[in-house]
């Protein structure tokens, strides 16, 4: 931090101004500069100068910025979203996931800031990243020791049983101590049977067409059917589907405009 005075989003800040972090350009203009003739540097300057800004993937360089008025820091946000959802699949996707994991791990869950408030990590469609052994070894680091920082892990896969052969992944499952099994594929009656011991009625309902929200949730050795019911409003939140959610809020404003 410095003391000078800083203008930040129209606001005059006094003191604790944070200072800018170091850009990956000054982190490779540094290399250059130092070990530019050294053949053992080739391999990293290659490797950095794509994520350049003026490069084919100008992701991370520069300055984190959520937006105008939106604190970087995050710390009084109840829920934050990262959506990577429209970055390249095969190579973007995998490195920004991994990126953001040990951004949330270091200054969020390991931070003595938020020692006794309790905080949960949410992983959708883990598995994406089920083939990346540096971002599975993270993940089983996180599954593992975050209950030590007052945190929990909560992840959603569509494909489960890739993540069961995944030995690998075996150490995230060992630190997962509740389940919510919603409509699985018949083929991996074998697999779940074998891995989580439900009974034979417990697979009839997530093996033949549940409902929607209609599931088999498991807290150690005790299962519940349930069915969630979600309302409208928690819809909005949750809805990743863009056609979808703006048919729920166009009758939603249709049972509005009635009810006026």
């Amino acid at each position: 931090y410095t003391d000078e005075v800083k203008k930040v989003d129209g606001q005059l800040i006094q003191s604790q101004v944070r200072k800018p972090e170091p850009e990956l350009k000054e982190i490779y203009d540094v290399i250059v500069e130092r070990h530019g003739d050294d053949v053992k540097a080739e391999e990293l300057i290659a490797a950095i100068r794509p994520f350049l800004r003026d490069g084919s993937k100008p992701l991370f360089d520069g300055q984190s910025h959520f937006g105008r008025g939106v604190e970087t820091q995050l710390n009084e946000s109840r829920v934050v979203n990262f959506n990577i959802s429209h970055l390249e699949e095969g190579f973007l996707k995998p490195i920004a996931f991994h990126v953001i994991l040990n951004y949330i791990w270091e200054h969020w869950i390991k931070s003595p800031e938020h020692a006794i408030k309790r905080k949960v990590l949410y992983v959708d469609e883990m598995w994406q990243f089920i083939d990346y052994e540096q971002t599975v070894n993270f993940l089983e680091k996180v599954a593992r020791r975050s209950r030590k920082r007052n945190a929990g892990m909560c992840w959603a896969s569509q494909d489960f049983v890739r993540i069961l052969e995944n030995v690998k992944a075996r150490g995230i499952l060992q630190s997962t101590f509740s389940y919510f099994f919603l409509e699985q594929n018949k083929i991996d009656k074998k697999k779940i049977q074998e891995n989580f011991n439900l009974t034979a009625g417990e697979l009839d309902i997530i093996l033949n067409n549940p409902g929607k929200g209609e599931g088999i949730f498991r807290v150690g050795d005790s299962s519940v059917w349930i069915q969630t019911d979600p309302s409208d409003k928690e819809m909005m939140f949750i809805e990743s589907n863009e056609a979808v959610l703006q048919e729920l809020l166009n009758n939603m404003k249709k049972v509005q405009g009635y009810a006026g």
